[in-house]
C-alpha cells in the first residue's frame, strides 16, 4: 500500500518504473541472481562494522553454531547465537587484534589436552588422556561413517575455535581491568566524599504544593524537552499492532463427532482381551489400568456403583476436554468406606440463647417437611443454607469416616439407601437436614479408560479459516477493525502490542510468530495495512499495523508518559522560582514565599550519599552544597522534589593517614563493573550494526 501511495506522488516516474519493470521481466534470472547487484541486495541478512552479511554467511554460522550446541534441537534460539558469532568474528576479534593479542600453538595446545585445560573441554572429556584418546579414534576408529566422522570433526572444530575465542575475551578483559589505576588523589576524594559531613540551613518547596491541574503541559512543551533531551529517548525499529485470533474451537458437531465415536467403540471395548492393548490402540490419553475409589468414578458412574458390572463398560462420560469410556474389570471391597450427601445448615453456636436455637430447630423442622411434601432440596438449600455448601444446593461431595463431626457422620453412614432422612440432625454447628445420595459403600473399582479429546475437525477449521479471511478483506482501519470484532462475540480475541522489534520471534500469545514480523518489516508496509490471515499454533491471526516507528528519536506519542511529569517538574520549579525571592534570611524568604516554603536544619549530610535529612535524595543539591562556601547561599535550585536553597553552616572533614586501603577499594569497585558482556557490549556499539534477519 505505502509504495502505491509514493507512486502516486510522483506521477512523473511511472513511465520510467514501467521501463525498469519491463527489463527485468527481460533480463530475468540474470539480474536477479545472487551475483546481480540487486540479487546481492536482496540476499543480505545485515550489516556489520560496514560489511554485509549474505545469507550463505549466516547459513554457514548457522551449521557452526548448531555444531557446537549439539543441533537446532537443543536451542530455540540457535539463529541469534549465530548472528552474535559473526559479530563477534567480524568486531571484536579485529579489537583484540589490534590491541596485539594473539593465541600461541602452545598455549591453544595446553587449552585442549594440557595443564591448564578449558573448563568447557574438562566438562566434555573429564581428562587430557580422554581428549588424546578420542582424537586418536577420530582418525583411527572403523566404528564411523564418512558423514559421521565428518559431523563428529566439525563438532571439534567448532569446540576448539570457542575456546579459543574465549580465551582471547579473557585476555583482552584482564587487559582492560589491568588499566584501571586508581591514583592516591582519586582515593582521597572518594574518601572524604564517603566521611566528610556538613550542616546546611535550607529553605524547601516541595512540588506537590502546586497542583498538576494548574499546569498546562502542551504538545509543544513536550516536544522542546524531547529534542533537548534525544539521547534519552533514542529507540530502535518497531511496529505497533492490533491482532485478532480466531481460535479453532470445536463446536457441538466436533462434540458429537467424538461422542459417537465413543459409542461404537463400547461393544469393541467391552468384547476386548487385552485392555491395555486396546487403551493405546485407541485413547488420547493412554493409561494403565488402575484402581479407582468410588469418589474418583466418572460422576454418572459414582451414582449407579452398586449396580455397576465387572466387565461391562460405561459411557462415554464428559471431562474437560472430551469423552471417556469406562471398563470395570474387577470389583473389590475396600476398608475406606465412603459416601457422598447433601445438606441444609441451620447455623447456631454455642453461646446463642435457647430461643434463637429453638427458632431455628422449628425453622428446620418447617423446611424439611415442605421438602418431604415435594419442595425442590437444592433450591431450599440455595435459600436457607447457612454454609458455603448453600451455593452449589448444598453438595458436601465425597468423604470417608472421621471426616465429618460425629452426630452427622453417625447419620449419614448409620443410612442404608438414597433419600431426604427423615429427622433434622443438630451438631455443634446448628440443625441439618440431610440427603443421602450415595450411601456408604467400601469398594474399589479396577478401572480402563479411553479418553477422546474434542478437537476442531476440517469442517468447523475451514468455517474459522473463512470467518477470518472475511475480517481480513472488510477491515481497512482501526475503526472498522474494533466494529468487525463486534461481530464476533465468542472465539475470537483481539490483542494489542506496541512497537515490535524485527527481531522479536514471537507476539502475545503466539510463540512462533517469525512469519507474522516478516510481513511487519516488508519495506512496502504502510500504517493501516491488514494483513492476510497466519495460521500458526493453531490459530488464524490477522493483524492490522497501527504504527510504524522507524530507529532514531522516539515519536512524542511513545514517549509522552515519561516526559510529562519531567515537564510538569520543569514548570512547577520555574513558577516556584519566579516567586521565591532569594535575599534576606531564609525565615524571610520562607514567609515572603507561603506558607508551603518549609525550612529547618540539615545535619551529618554527606556527598556519596545525596540525601538531605526531611527532604529526600537530592544529589545535586548536595553536589553544590560541598561546593559552596561556608555561609554562602546557594541560588533556588531545581531539585527531584522540590526547589531548595541552601546555606551552608559547617563541612566538618575527615582526616586518615593512609588511603591505600581506600586506594583497593575503589580498583575493586571498578573492576566489579568490568562484568562479563560488559566490554563486550561497549565494543559492539562502537560500530554500526544492522540487523535485517527479519526479511529472510
Amino acid at each position: 500500500m505505502g509504495i502505491f501511495n509514493k507512486i502516486n506522488q510522483r506521477s512523473g516516474l511511472v513511465v520510467g518504473i514501467i521501463v525498469a519493470a519491463l527489463l527485468l521481466f527481460l533480463l530475468g534470472g540474470e539480474f536477479l541472481s545472487k551475483n546481480s547487484f540487486f540479487g546481492g541486495f536482496n540476499n543480505k541478512v545485515g550489516e556489520i562494522d560496514g560489511n554485509n552479511v549474505s545469507i550463505e554467511e549466516f547459513q554457514k554460522a548457522l551449521i557452526k553454531a548448531e555444531a557446537l550446541y549439539g543441533g537446532s534441537g537443543n536451542s530455540s534460539n540457535m539463529d541469534d547465537i549465530a548472528w552474535s558469532q559473526l559479530i563477534f568474528d567480524k568486531v571484536n576479534l579485529k579489537v583484540y587484534e589490534k590491541a596485539g593479542l594473539e593465541i600461541s600453538e602452545k598455549e591453544k595446545k595446553d587449552l585442549i589436552e594440557g595443564e591448564h585445560m578449558s573448563d568447557v573441554v574438562k566438562q566434555q572429556f573429564q581428562t587430557a588422556e580422554n581428549v588424546r584418546m578420542f582424537l586418536k579414534n577420530l582418525e583411527e576408529s572403523d566404528q564411523m561413517t564418512d558423514e559421521q566422522r565428518a559431523e563428529t570433526k566439525m563438532r571439534w572444530k567448532a569446540l576448539k575455535e570457542y575456546v579459543f575465542a574465549e580465551r582471547l575475551r579473557s585476555k583482552y578483559e584482564n587487559l582492560i581491568k589491568k588499566s584501571e589505576y586508581v591514583t592516591k588523589a582519586e582515593a582521597e576524594r572518594y574518601y572524604h566524599a564517603m566521611n566528610d559531613k556538613a550542616e546546611a540551613e535550607y529553605v524547601y518547596i516541595p512540588y506537590y504544593t502546586i497542583q498538576d491541574s494548574t499546569i498546562n503541559v502542551t504538545d509543544e512543551m513536550m516536544e522542546t524537552y524531547l529534542k533537548a533531551h534525544e539521547k534519552e529517548f533514542e529507540v530502535e525499529a518497531g511496529r505497533s499492532i492490533e491482532f485478532a485470533v480466531f481460535n479453532n474451537i470445536p463446536t457441538a458437531q466436533d462434540s458429537s463427532y467424538v461422542k459417537n465415536d465413543l459409542v461404537a467403540l463400547k461393544e469393541e471395548f467391552k468384547a476386548a482381551k487385552n485392555d491395555t492393548a486396546f487403551i493405546r490402540s485407541n485413547s488420547d490419553a493412554p493409561a494403565e489400568p488402575a484402581y479407582v475409589q468410588i469418589s474418583q468414578l466418572p460422576a454418572a458412574m459414582a451414582a449407579m456403583a452398586t449396580s455397576l458390572q465387572v466387565d461391562s463398560v460405561y459411557g462415554p462420560f464428559a471431562y474437560n476436554t472430551g469423552y471417556s469410556l469406562s471398563k470395570v474389570i474387577k470389583i473389590e471391597n475396600d476398608t475406606n468406606v465412603m459416601a457422598k450427601a447433601s445438606h441444609i445448615l441451620f447455623l447456631t453456636n454455642a453461646t446463642d440463647p435457647a430461643e434463637k436455637k429453638a427458632e431455628a430447630k422449628q425453622k428446620a423442622q418447617q423446611i424439611l417437611s415442605e421438602i418431604q411434601n415435594g419442595a425442590n432440596f437444592e433450591k431450599m438449600a440455595a435459600q436457607y443454607g447457612g454454609d458455603g455448601t448453600a451455593s452449589r444446593g448444598g453438595d458436601l461431595g465425597w468423604f470417608g469416616k472421621g471426616q465429618m463431626v460425629k452426630p452427622f457422620e453417625n447419620a449419614i453412614f448409620g443410612a442404608s439407601k438414597p433419600g431426604v432422612l427423615p429427622n433434622i440432625v443438630e451438631t455443634q454447628f446448628g440443625y441439618h437436614i440431610i440427603r443421602i445420595d450415595v450411601p456408604k459403600t467400601g469398594k474399589k473399582f479396577l478401572l480402563a479408560s479411553v479418553q477422546k479429546n474434542v478437537i476442531a475437525l476440517s469442517p468447523t477449521i475451514d468455517s474459522i479459516y473463512t470467518a477470518a479471511s472475511n475480517f481480513s478483506t472488510v477491515v481497512k482501519d482501526t475503526a472498522t477493525f474494533h466494529a468487525e470484532l463486534k461481530k464476533y462475540p465468542v472465539g475470537v480475541a483481539k490483542f494489542v502490542q506496541p512497537n515490535i522489534d524485527g527481531a522479536a520471534k514471537g507476539i502475545t500469545g503466539i510463540a512462533e510468530a517469525r512469519e507474522i514480523v516478516k510481513w511487519l518489516y516488508n519495506d512496502d508496509r504502510d500504517v493501516n495495512d491488514v494483513s492476510n490471515v497466519f495460521t500458526v499454533d493453531n490459530k488464524n491471526v490477522v493483524v492490522l499495523v497501527t504504527s510504524i516507528r522507524e530507529k532514531g528519536l522516539a515519536p512524542l506519542a511513545d514517549v509522552k508518559d515519561q516526559i510529562k511529569p519531567k515537564v510538569l517538574i520543569e514548570e512547577k520549579a520555574k513558577k516556584i522560582k519566579e516567586k521565591l525571592k532569594v535575599e534576606g534570611t531564609f525565615a524571610a524568604m520562607a514567609k515572603a514565599y507561603g506558607n508551603d516554603a518549609v525550612t529547618g536544619t540539615a545535619a551529618d549530610i554527606v556527598l556519596s550519599s545525596g540525601m538531605i535529612t526531611n527532604i529526600g535524595y537530592e544529589p545535586e543539591a548536595v553536589g553544590t552544597l560541598f561546593g559552596l562556601a561556608k555561609d554562602k547561599i546557594s541560588a533556588a535550585l531545581t531539585g527531584d522534589n522540590g526547589v531548595i536553597v541552601l546555606k551552608k553552616k559547617n563541612e566538618v572533614k575527615s582526616e586518615v593517614a593512609d588511603y591505600t586501603q581506600f586506594v583497593t577499594q575503589l580498583q575493586q569497585q571498578r573492576n566489579n563493573r568490568i562484568a562479563y558482556g560488559v566490554i563486550e557490549t561497549a565494543i559492539q556499539k562502537s560500530v554500526e550494526i544492522e540487523d535485517l534477519r527479519y526479511r529472510n
